[in-house]
């Protein structure tokens, strides 16, 4: 079996998924110009993108990674031109142990009976991590030139310090990462920006963005409305200004919960630690 599919958005622009977990797969974006192609994130790392990504194109493939979680750049060393905000560095230089991505897959299926061919999948074939590649940075200012065409990369610290966004102005995209989620965890780790930091940079993230109509986001295979962004921006407010939230226990491994508060806006959610509203 393949653990991806693989979607045509547009002209130049492809939805490969890693299929665990569906409807709450994890999207990546491949972006094609003339020259070079732009991979925006690599997943877990089940160790068969690169192969998915040459079906679809020979150009030349770079990464650009939203952020360096375990689930958005474990497939990173399949490639040879990485590039991240440079907060992210020390994440991706870290282990990404294969059990513990193997878990991630199983906890995401655990629900869902008819996931079981890609839990086992994963249990065959999930490769080790290997940390050394080349790592290049993109920050904000910097333009995307893949060849008649550019990305714009956008600072939205929040999920983590240095989370990016990606945005295709011509044909109205913004690829989004978990900087914008329907079921975000803003603050719920020590060093992670603050739900009042995230508050204020989604506010300024949507100020640049205003002829975007398709924000595309994290673990979810649809995009959100710029309306559905200002909801999320609304739940974040709603939580600085002192809203009580709801005890919440997030599942990130067997080893047990994250304890937690969640507070809901319009359909979405962010998890949070008091301590970290800022």
């Amino acid at each position: 079996m393949k653990p991806y599919t693989v979607t045509q958005i547009n002209q130049n622009t492809y939805q490969i998924a890693e299929i665990y977990h569906h409807p709450a797969a994890l999207p990546m974006y491949l972006i094609l110009g003339e020259n070079r192609a732009a991979l925006i994130d690599t997943g877990v790392g089940m160790g068969t993108l690169r192969s998915t990504v040459e079906e679809i194109t020979s150009l030349p493939v770079c990464v650009y990674n939203t952020h360096a979680h375990l689930d958005h750049a474990a497939g990173n060393s399949e490639f040879n031109w990485v590039y991240m905000h440079p907060d992210e560095e020390e994440r991706a230089r870290g282990d990404f142990p294969r059990e513990d991505r193997i878990e991630f897959v199983e906890l995401k299926c655990m629900s869902d009976p008819d996931r079981e061919e890609i839990v086992r999948y994963a249990r065959e074939n999930m490769p080790p991590y290997e940390s050394e590649y080349d790592i290049f940075y993109v920050e904000e200012g910097d333009v995307i030139d893949l060849g008649g065409h550019t990305l714009e990369p956008i600072h939205v610290p929040g999920h983590t310090s240095g989370s990016m966004v990606y945005v295709d102005r011509e044909h109205r995209n913004a690829f989004c990462g978990d900087a914008v989620n329907p079921r975000s965890s803003i603050g719920m780790f020590p060093g992670a920006p603050t739900v009042r930091c995230y508050a204020e940079s989604l506010e300024r993230f949507l100020s640049m963005t205003p002829e975007i109509e398709r924000y595309y986001v994290g673990h979810r295979l649809y995009y959100f409305t710029r309306e559905d962004v200002e909801d999320v921006l609304t739940c974040a407010k709603e939580i600085v200004a002192g809203v009580a939230g709801e005890p919440y226990d997030m599942i990130v491994s067997r080893k047990g919960p994250i304890r937690g508060w969640i507070h809901w806006y319009n359909g979405k959610r962010i998890t949070f630690q008091k301590e970290y509203i800022g």
